[in-house]
C-alpha cells in the first residue's frame, strides 16, 4: 500500500513540474499562464461550438500531457449523445503518415527500397506508370490522378467494395496529370496504390500489417479501421448539412479509402502516436528523417512540412464523408493539438492554429487560402427566414455578405475564410458556414449571431425577388 501511495505521489510531482514548465513557457505563473490559456481556449471552441460549426473533440498536449482537452457538440444526433474526449473519429487523410510509417518498416525489413519502381512489385500496372517509385507516392510527385475526383465517385463508385488494387485500376485508362517525378500533387490514389503494395509483398491485408506493425507496438489501442459495418465503442456519428439541415453523410464503402483514409481515433491515441513516432519507438533515426524532408512542395512521406508562427509545424489535416480533422505537431516544443470533428462544416486547421497561436501568446494567422472558382460558387442568395435573404458577392479574394428583406437594413459584412466552406466576420461575432453536395454545389447556407441560428436552403434570384418584394431593388447583383 505504501509503496503505491509513495508511486502516485512521485507520479503526480512530474505532473505538476511538467506543468509548471509548460506555464513558465506561456510567460505566467504555473496557475496563471495555463490558466489564461485555458480561458482563452474554451471561449475560441464554445463561440463555434454555440454555431454548430464546431462538433467535435480538441486535445493540446505539451510532452504527451493534456493542457487543454475538451469535447463539444453531438457524437450521435438521432439519440443526442454528447461527443467526450474519448470519442472514436473517423480521421480521413491523417491515415496518410500511418501508411508511410508502415512503407518505411518494409524499407527497414529490406523488404524493399523507396526508390523501387513500383511496377517491378505490380507488374499489371498500365506501361506509363513504369517510372513511378514508392517514393513518388509517399511525397505525391507520382502524376496519378485522384480517384476521389472521378466523376460519381461520392455517389456510386465510392460504395463499391474493392481491393485497393481494383480501386486503383479505375485509374488505368486515365493520362498521368505529368510525367513521374516531374511535379507535385496531392493524390489519395497514390496512397490506396501504397496499402495494394504492402498486401502483395506481406501477404496479408493492409489492415492486418498496419496494425501488427505500427498501431500495436505504438500502443495504440483505440486507433483501428473505420469499416462502418463494424461495432465501433463510442464511435461518432459523421454529419453534413443540405438545404440548411443536418443530414447523415454520404455512405462511404469499408474499402473505399484504404491506405489514403481508412483509420479512425481519438485524442488520447493521436498524441500517443507522436510520442511514440518521434521518440525512435516506431521508426528508425533514417527512417524518420526520410518522413520529414520536405520534397520541395512542403511534403514530406506522409506530412505537410512547414512553419508556423516561427515554428517547425509537421501536419496532416483529414476529410472524409462527414468528418473532418487535423493533427498539428510543432517538434521544437514538444507540442501536439488535435482537432476532431463530426461534420463536414467544421474548420479544424483554422481552429488548431489559434490554439497554437493562444498557447504560444502570439497573435493568431488563420485565414485559409480559398479558391476563388471555389468562392465564386458561394455567390448567390440564400433564404434565412419567411421574407429574408442573405446575400453573397465575392469581393476579390473574399467573400462578403448582406442581408435583405424583412428586418434588414445592416451593413455589408467581410467574411474571412476558417475552411473552404466555413467563414467569420472580421470582428469574430458571426459565423456563416455552406451547405454542399459532393460535386461542390452549394445548396444552403447556416448563420449563427448572438446566440442565433439561422439557416436556410439557397434560391435563385427570381425567388430572391418574391421574398423581398419592394426591398428587393436595395439588393446587390447576384448569380
Amino acid at each position: 500500500m505504501l509503496t503505491r501511495f509513495l508511486a502516485r505521489a512521485a507520479a503526480l510531482l512530474i505532473l505538476v513540474s511538467a506543468a509548471a514548465a509548460q506555464s513558465r513557457d506561456l510567460g505566467g505563473d504555473a496557475d496563471g499562464g495555463t490558466d489564461a490559456f485555458m480561458r482563452k481556449a474554451s471561449a475560441l471552441l464554445e463561440s463555434h461550438a454555440e454555431g454548430s460549426v464546431f462538433s467535435g473533440a480538441v486535445i493540446v498536449a505539451r510532452d504527451g500531457i493534456p493542457v487543454f482537452r475538451r469535447a463539444y457538440g453531438i457524437a450521435d444526433r438521432e439519440w443526442a449523445i454528447p461527443n467526450t474526449p474519448e470519442t472514436l473519429f473517423r480521421i480521413g487523410s491523417i491515415t496518410k503518415q500511418f501508411t508511410a510509417a508502415a512503407i518505411l518498416k518494409l524499407a527497414e525489413a529490406g523488404s524493399l527500397s523507396l526508390d523501387d519502381p513500383v511496377i517491378r512489385r505490380l507488374p499489371e500496372l498500365p506501361p506509363a506508370w513504369a517510372p513511378m517509385t514508392i517514393r513518388m507516392l509517399l511525397n505525391h510527385s507520382s502524376g496519378l490522378p485522384n480517384v476521389t475526383a472521378l466523376p460519381g465517385y461520392a455517389t456510386s463508385l465510392g460504395r463499391v467494395e474493392r481491393t485497393p488494387m481494383e480501386t486503383v485500376a479505375l485509374l488505368y485508362r486515365e493520362e498521368l496529370l505529368f510525367p513521374p517525378g516531374t511535379g507535385h500533387e496531392y493524390s489519395n490514389t497514390g496512397y490506396i496504390l501504397l496499402a495494394g503494395l504492402i498486401e502483395r509483398i506481406t501477404g496479408q491485408t493492409f489492415e492486418r500489417y498496419l496494425s501488427d506493425a505500427i498501431l500495436a507496438p505504438a500502443g495504440l489501442d483505440s486507433t483501428r479501421d473505420a469499416d462502418p459495418g463494424a461495432i465501433l465503442p463510442q464511435r461518432a456519428s459523421g454529419y453534413r448539412r443540405v438545404s440548411g439541415e443536418w443530414r447523415n453523410a454520404l455512405p462511404l464503402a469499408a474499402s473505399a479509402p484504404s491506405g489514403a483514409g481508412m483509420l479512425a481515433s481519438t485524442l488520447d491515441d493521436l498524441v500517443a502516436w507522436d510520442r511514440a513516432l518521434f521518440s525512435g519507438r516506431i521508426l528508425s533515426a533514417a527512417s524518420r528523417r526520410a518522413m520529414f524532408t520536405d520534397y520541395g512542395h512542403g511534403y514530406g512521406l506522409g506530412w505537410y512540412i512547414g512553419l508556423a508562427y516561427g515554428r517547425r509545424l509537421w501536419s496532416h489535416g483529414g476529410f472524409i464523408s462527414g468528418f473532418s480533422a487535423i493533427k498539428d505537431s510543432y517538434p521544437d516544443l514538444g507540442l501536439t493539438i488535435v482537432v476532431l470533428g463530426n461534420s463536414e462544416i467544421v474548420p479544424a486547421q483554422a481552429l488548431s492554429r489559434e490554439l497554437a497561436a493562444l498557447y504560444l501568446g502570439t497573435p493568431a494567422r488563420t485565414q485559409i487560402s480559398v479558391d476563388q472558382t471555389v468562392l465564386d460558387r458561394y455567390v448567390g442568395f440564400y433564404r434565412t427566414g419567411p421574407r429574408s435573404i442573405l446575400s453573397i458577392i465575392r469581393d476579390g479574394d473574399r467573400l462578403t455578405a448582406q442581408g435583405a428583406g424583412q428586418g434588414s437594413g445592416e451593413p455589408r459584412i467581410t467574411l474571412i475564410s476558417e475552411s473552404d466552406r466555413a467563414f467569420v466576420a472580421q470582428d469574430g461575432a458571426i459565423h456563416v458556414a455552406f451547405d454542399i453536395e459532393p460535386d461542390g454545389r452549394p445548396t444552403g447556407v447556416m448563420i449563427h449571431r448572438d446566440g442565433i441560428e439561422r439557416a436556410g436552403p439557397r434560391i435563385d434570384r427570381f425567388m430572391a425577388r418574391r421574398i423581398t418584394a419592394r426591398r428587393f431593388a436595395r439588393l446587390p447583383t447576384g448569380q
